[in-house]
């Protein structure tokens, strides 16, 4: 059964890990030559689609009303959350500390008996810098830019100005080159029905992915039918749902993520069965980054621990999809029209 859960799941993370795997570099690298004000927009995309596909693809069965009865049902889901063009680079302002090299560069121009006094005062110092290129998911051809405006320091009683220039940062890439949708897998059990609810766990085997690191989540959830309560048939099936779910990418990601919402469906046959159904959502994310930043300073190599969180852009969502049942084998998929447009797929086993 294990080796079929992951055959399963494999389709749905093949793009992800093939395009990891080809640039050559893995991501703590790439941040810890980014600060914190380069970072947050550099990791930016893929913030919203983590939450998003974490938030998408519980439903596609609704309890019964029914005070108690018993369904057991395995499903393999996959979910993609799309990017927009606009998410592949990305320009801002803030602090930076330049490399040894860079400040080699800086002082070049300068006499030489300034030079190892003023450059000594650039590695001891944050600077202001215009910063730009790509994304986490932009081009792995591009690299970030860091651009100085130029300042004067003053050594010896003397005041020197150093130019302006700008400086490509070669191990900080398109990461994920030009990715499309970020694509996500899960394994998931529910059973039921208990005082019209169904009860869901959801979880990831974790995967290494190749520069990025172990992939893996879980998540719990439920389903509850409040026509259980009430006499007499509804036209069609409702539930109330929550669920929430973790997220770990390596040691620089951590998302956690909650969803409730309000779902509707109607199903035609019974054997052979068809079943629309929709759903209007409110949700969040949060993801913690978590990495070490890497600078010079006068006396060596420094390390300072960045840690920070985002929000992901997902308030609200309608969803709406279908499923088709033939016997024990059901076949869904669903869209999710948000912020971030979310598109899952499922296959359920189960009786």
């Amino acid at each position: 059964m294990k080796k079929t859960i992951y055959f399963l799941l494999f389709g749905s993370v093949i793009l992800f890990s093939s395009l990891t795997y080809s640039q050559n570099n893995d991501i703590n690298r790439t941040l810890s030559n980014l600060s914190t004000a380069a970072a947050k927009p550099y990791v930016n995309p893929v913030i919203s689609a983590f939450g998003s596909n974490l938030n998408s693809g519980w439903v596609s069965k609704l309890p019964s009303a029914k005070i108690f009865s018993f369904n057991l049902d395995l499903k393999i889901v996959g979910m993609g959350s799309f990017f927009d063009k606009n998410e592949k680079t990305f320009a801002t302002t803030g602090a930076f500390r330049f490399t040894s090299s860079q400040a080699d560069q800086l002082v070049a121009g300068l006499p030489a008996a300034v030079r190892a006094d003023i450059k000594n005062q650039i590695l001891s110092q944050d600077f202001s810098v215009s910063i730009a290129g790509p994304t986490i998911i932009g081009s792995g051809n591009d690299r970030v830019k860091v651009t100085f405006a130029g300042q004067s320091f003053t050594s010896n009683g003397q005041s020197f100005p150093v130019a302006a220039q700008t400086f490509i940062l070669n191990d900080v890439k398109g990461f994920l080159n030009n990715l499309q949708v970020m694509p996500s897998a899960a394994v998931q059990l529910g059973i039921g029905t208990f005082l019209g609810t169904n009860f869901m766990l959801r979880w990831l085997p974790d995967i290494q992915i190749k520069d990025l690191g172990k992939f893996s989540f879980w998540g719990v959830g439920a389903l509850h039918n409040p026509a259980v309560w009430f006499d007499g048939d509804m036209p069609f099936d409702l539930a109330l749902g929550g669920f929430y779910q973790k997220l770990t990418v390596g040691t620089i990601f951590e998302t956690t993520a909650f969803q409730y919402g309000v779902y509707i469906s109607k199903t035609l046959g019974s054997i052979i069965a068809f079943t629309p159904y929709m759903g209007v959502t409110t949700e969040t994310s949060t993801t913690t980054i978590n990495y070490d930043y890497e600078f010079d300073t006068p006396t060596g190599l420094s390390k300072s621990n960045i840690n920070f969180k985002m929000k992901g852009k997902n308030t609200l969502g309608f969803t709406i999809g279908a499923s088709f049942k033939l016997a024990i084998l059901n076949f869904n998929v669903d869209y999710k029209i948000a912020n971030i447009r979310t598109l899952s797929a499922g296959l359920n086993f189960g009786f």
